[in-house]
């Protein structure tokens, strides 16, 4: 016997999707430029042309409301990218320099989420605990799909000398992008303001990394 619907939720307002979609937007620029702590509920509920109440019957608080807008952005953002820069590169070191000028050139065009992503890498340690955690596993499946989807191809393709698994490489590979995204992050918390383009000399030294991880670091 098929089961009968679930009946709707006695005062349950449906979400618009326009007007979900409106609140994102405004509080993703609000979050870009305030930050977390400084931003107004009041001033995306107002840019959204929403009331308040219906902000917080949609997204329960703000830290829930940033926690969605990351999920949010970060999803547009991986659908904007062209995953072919990244996966089509002849080498890791050829893959890097793409991807940091390819990033530069999609900063003009999505500059909130950029300058939102910035703050989001820079630390979860500015935001509350119990979102810091859901932040910090948002941006652990991001780093995960990165050395997967993104770096994975160009791995495969790569000729390992006798002895070497590829699943060792897959492994150095990550910790490597942990340091720089560790390092980055550093950078990021010490230097709010920082834009892509002043992170040039953590692309030279990830190409220094790239370069003992291939080449290893004992003279021939």
């Amino acid at each position: 016997m098929a089961a009968r619907p679930k009946a709707a939720v006695k005062g349950e307002i449906p979400k618009d999707p326009e007007k979900v979609d409106r609140i994102l937007t405004s509080a993703l620029h609000e979050f870009a430029q305030a930050g977390f702590r400084n931003a107004k509920t009041d001033v995306i509920a107002s840019e959204a042309q929403v009331s308040k109440g219906l902000l917080f019957h949609y997204f329960g608080n703000k830290a829930n409301l940033y926690y969605e807008v990351s999920k949010w952005s970060l999803a547009r953002m991986n659908r904007a990218a062209d995953f072919n820069v990244w996966q089509s590169a002849p080498n890791l070191k050829v893959m890097i320099e793409r991807a940091m000028r390819y990033k530069i050139k999609m900063q003009l065009d999505y500059q909130d989420d950029f300058a939102f992503s910035l703050a989001l890498y820079g630390g979860t340690n500015k935001f509350p605990e119990a979102l810091a955690a859901k932040l910090q596993g948002l941006l652990d499946g991001e780093m995960k799909m990165a050395t997967t989807d993104l770096a994975g191809p160009v791995l495969d393709r790569m000729t390992l000398r006798e002895g070497v698994s590829l699943e060792t490489v897959r492994g150095l590979f990550l910790m490597m992008a942990n340091l720089i995204s560790d390092k980055a992050q550093a950078y990021m918390t010490d230097h709010p303001d920082v834009k892509v383009d002043d992170l040039e000399w953590l692309v030279q030294e990830s190409l220094g990394y790239i370069d003992v991880l291939e080449h290893g670091f004992l003279a021939e």
